[in-house]
């Protein structure tokens, strides 16, 4: 697996979402998960890793400082598609916002 082909979700306190390509570059903060945005995690990786999209501010996300301070919510890769992050008890990190990006409702 090439590093450039992981896509990873990422989730701030406030429920707002963040992606990141590879192992650096530009973390783009793409909001808090409105209706409209809510299960496209997977679509979202795909498309990114296939070159059919991308973040950028000219589709409404805008670059962020770092990860740090940020939950690692998931992983995305060709070859595995969506793998969720848990606690060590089981429950997912991702809270409200991350949960409904991922398109999951573990509460």
């Amino acid at each position: 697996m090439s590093s450039t082909s992981r896509i990873r979700a990422y989730e701030d306190d406030a429920g707002g979402v963040y992606l990141t390509r590879g192992d650096g570059g530009t973390v783009w903060f793409c909001g808090p998960v409105t209706a409209d945005r809510e299960g496209q995690f997977a679509d979202d990786a795909k498309a990114w890793h296939g070159g059919d999209w991308e973040p950028g501010e000219v589709n409404g996300q805008s670059p962020a400082a770092d990860v740090s301070g940020l939950a690692l919510i998931a992983t995305w890769t060709p070859e595995s598609g969506v793998q969720v992050e848990r606690k060590p008890v089981g429950d997912v990190v991702a809270g409200a916002g991350g949960q409904a990006y991922l398109g999951i409702d573990e509460d």
